[in-house]
């Protein structure tokens, strides 16, 4: 609970200023609020005199409860105002706070947690947060407040009869209390199914086309269908607790009614009370049943906020990879790759693997040069540019920028450097544009759009499209066939100028002509300092200065074209092949 109230009040401490007034404004609407029946009460007992002479203080008190509750009006619009805002701010904070330390993770925590997972935690988790710092401290301070004026008010007319009005309430908080035990255990569990059932909406929805294509959509529905069940019983669990607090807790107003009523119009009888002191106390009764009818809905909000503080905690207390690390001045990371990039005797396992994926590893990429990297499938290529590019980390000793040792250098540092074109496309639903430029507004320099589209060839198609450049791709560049998306993801990484570009099997996705356009401009214009290609492609390879074989995360071979084809089995059956299908 501590460390749960810590992480809020970090949060809030910000907006004090703002809780302050809100809380300033609140105390105003409650004072004004027990402040109304006083004078409702003389108006009461000048009516019941029947004497003439009363008429004008009568007049005097009704312009004074007018005026009261005006000003009512306006404190509680401010109080609302001034508490609502924050928690609106702090829920935007938040939300950049933890893309920013998602952003930060590396591969192991995306391999533990689905997307799904993730994307109610977002939503789900903050939004609990959200009401906590707004609608749960602004009926908080109602509650105080309410239980502080109107119990002195009504104590001043009958201490008696006040504690006939505090047994019930006693009994109604004992059972409200046990009720939230039972709210609170079961609302763990619904966000543990929210988050399952998310994860495997999204995972489905973005197999779609495989469930269709194996016609397996019986099995999908079945799985979930069965987080949704989960999520189901849970949820009727926390309504069955609720639908037996919340009537009992919004029909408290009645019982004291009830108890004011009869005990109060006793006294009248007695002549202990005026008529206007019993309606007085009724209206004390309302006012302090109000607070006890929102305690229900506070603490719901605060049991299902502290829940999503505890899943959002989760996130926000790991360490990324680089929180330890401070990015190098510009000056420093133009000089990263002046002495090239040094592999020593690498070797790497994944966080959840059983074996090494790398063994051994050990070459040098100078500036200047064009280095190829082929291999059959699982024999470790994209696992060694991901240790290139930072997506993974090495231990020390192993992998040099120059004479820096990776494991010293920030994700910023290394991407500063390093510029990748994946197997794997994404494309922003955005415009061809966009998705071309995205990332450069920190460069210093950028090639010009038409010359990046013209070395990628995409610029005939470009042409082809009515709005051209600012032509909508859609959610994942699902307007596009997949060579146009490896074109435009291509392009994006020539727009910004890089010391090393890697392309990740590029050539995969377009026909032969196209690929012979490619090769031309990428190494006779070199678009980058140095170049690292990954390709089966013989006919990419011949070009390199020298190429690395890959075999079961060894290197088999390393050496010119004409050297390979001496060297490699693999690499000189490849060549064979493909010499024969050309």
């Amino acid at each position: 609970m501590r460390s749960k109230l810590k992480f809020l009040i970090r949060y809030m401490h910000r907006f004090k200023w703002w809780y302050t007034g809100g809380f300033i404004f609140l105390g105003l609407t409650i004072w004004t609020s027990v402040t109304i029946p006083g004078y409702i009460q003389k108006s009461i007992d000048i009516i019941s005199g029947g004497v003439p002479a009363n008429r004008d203080n009568f007049y005097n008190y009704v312009l004074i409860i007018l005026g009261l509750a005006l000003i009512l009006i306006l404190v509680r619009t401010f109080s609302r105002i001034l508490i609502f805002v924050p928690g609106r701010l702090i829920e935007k904070q938040l939300k950049g706070e933890m893309f920013g330390k998602l952003s930060s993770f590396g591969k192991d925590y995306y391999d533990k947690n689905s997307t799904g997972s993730i994307i109610s935690r977002i939503n789900n988790d903050i939004n609990g947060v959200r009401m906590i710092t707004g609608f749960g401290l602004l009926q908080t301070g109602n509650i105080l407040f309410s239980l502080s004026l109107t119990p002195y008010k009504m104590w001043n007319l009958s201490p008696t009869l006040t504690l006939y009005c505090i047994l019930p309430m006693v009994v109604v908080f004992a059972i409200v209390r046990i009720g939230m035990v039972v709210m609170v255990k079961n609302t763990h569990k619904r966000m543990d199914a929210l988050q399952r059932l998310s994860g495997k909406t999204i995972s489905f929805l973005s197999g779609n086309s495989v469930i269709k294509s194996y016609n397996i959509h019986k099995w999908a529905e079945s799985k979930v269908e069965k987080e949704n069940i989960s999520l189901f019983k849970y949820t009727m669990r926390i309504t069955w607790v609720r639908s037996f607090i919340i009537p009992l807790l919004a029909n408290l107003e009645q019982i004291l009614k009830i108890v004011v009523l009869f005990i109060g119009g006793l006294y009248v009888i007695n002549g202990e009370f005026t008529l206007g002191q019993l309606t007085e106390y009724i209206a004390y009764s309302a006012l302090l049943t109000q607070p006890i009818m929102g305690l229900g809905w506070v603490l719901t909000v605060f049991q299902q906020g502290f829940v999503g503080i505890s899943s959002l905690q989760t996130i926000m207390d790991r360490k990324g990879v680089d929180d330890d690390k401070n990015p190098k001045p510009p000056e420093e990371q133009k000089k990263l790759f002046n002495d090239g990039i040094k592999f020593r005797n690498l070797s790497y396992t994944f966080h959840n693997g059983e074996r090494p994926e790398l063994i051994d590893i050990s070459f040098n990429i100078e500036p200047g040069q064009v280095v190829g990297i082929t291999g059959k499938v699982g024999s470790g290529k994209t696992t060694l540019i991901n240790l290139i590019n930072g997506y993974l980390r090495p231990g020390p000793g192993q992998l040099f920028f120059g004479e820096k040792d990776v494991s010293e250098l920030s994700g910023e540092d290394i991407r500063s450097v390093v510029k990748t074109v994946t197997q794997e496309v994404f494309l922003f639903s955005d415009s061809i544009e966009n998705n071309v430029t995205f990332g450069s507004h920190r460069a210093e320099k950028t090639n010009l759009f038409e010359e990046v589209i013209f070395k990628s060839a995409f610029a005939d198609e470009l042409d082809r499209f009515p709005k051209q450049k600012k032509t909508l791709v859609g959610e994942k560049g699902i307007m596009l066939s997949g060579g146009q998306k490896q074109r435009i993801s291509l392009a994006r990484a020539l727009y910004t100028p890089s010391k090393l570009l890697i392309l990740d099997d590029v050539f995969s996705a377009v026909d032969t002509d196209t690929e012979r356009f490619l090769i031309k401009q990428i190494f006779e214009q070199h678009p980058a300092e140095s170049l690292l290609v990954v390709s089966n492609r013989t006919s990419v390879l011949e070009k390199t200065d020298f190429t690395i074989v890959l075999e079961n995360g060894r290197i088999e071979a390393i050496g010119t074209h004409k050297e390979l084809i001496k060297k490699s089995e693999f690499y000189r059956k490849t060549w064979e092949l493909q010499k024969g299908e050309n």
